[in-house]
């Protein structure tokens, strides 16, 4: 793992914090430049990523290591749930945002998310923030109960078989789905797709992001990594 972060106690302890909770090497980075040459030759399997670094802020790096690796899961670290930053940070592929406020078991959860593949996990604070923004564009209205209940799964991280299996549907008429979906939501990919669901409150998601959804229910969420 790769924490990026530029003051050196809050990146020491979060070291520590992060070694005992996750069991897993961490790699450290104090500038952003620094993050992003560690992150592009370093054997890591997830950035833990500061907002404010010098050289290249985090979301420069995010967007420059979705080039290069848009494999590797990316956690945003913030000290502000400003809208602005998370919807950028989201649109950008990060697999998280995490504010530093975080307590240490959601912080694991957040990293545990994005390695695993089982969505998009954002800070409660943030995701209140986020939920309440209003709209007159709601594509919620677009789509049909079906594709309602295929953009639940792909929020909670789900695989196109997955989906077919819980849904009981054929894998080719869940790609039809999706497709529509892509299209009626104005997106390309995946994690546009999921960002968007959560900027208009839709998907049934996780408890996590502290709202219900009036979308139909799918089925129990997955317990298969994606």
């Amino acid at each position: 793992m790769l924490l990026a972060e530029d003051h050196n106690v809050v990146r020491e302890a979060l070291r520590l914090l992060l070694e005992a909770t996750s069991g897993l090497e961490v790699l450290e980075a104090g500038t952003g430049r620094e993050a992003l040459t560690v992150a592009l030759t370093q054997p890591v399997d997830l950035v833990l990523l500061d907002v404010e670094m010098p050289e290249m802020n985090g979301l420069e790096v995010l967007r420059a290591i979705r080039e290069s690796k848009p494999d590797l899961p990316v956690v945003i670290l913030s000290n502000y749930d400003d809208i602005n930053v998370l919807q950028e940070a989201l649109e950008a592929g990060a697999r998280g945002y995490v504010l530093k406020v975080a307590t240490a078991p959601q912080l694991k959860e957040a990293i545990d998310t994005a390695l695993f593949g089982q969505g998009v996990y954002i800070h409660p604070l943030a995701a209140r923030r986020l939920l309440g923004r209003g709209g007159h564009d709601d594509p919620a209205k677009l789509l049909s109960p079906r594709e309602g209940q295929v953009l639940s799964m792909l929020v909670d991280g789900a695989r196109n078989d997955e989906i077919a299996r819980a849904l009981s549907i054929a894998p080719r008429t869940v790609k039809v789905h999706i497709t529509s979906i892509f299209r009626k939501l104005g997106v390309t990919n995946r994690t546009e797709a999921v960002a968007k669901a959560i900027r208009r409150e839709l998907g049934r998601g996780r408890d996590r992001l502290g709202h219900d959804t009036s979308l139909p229910e799918a089925g129990p969420p997955p317990t298969t990594p994606a």
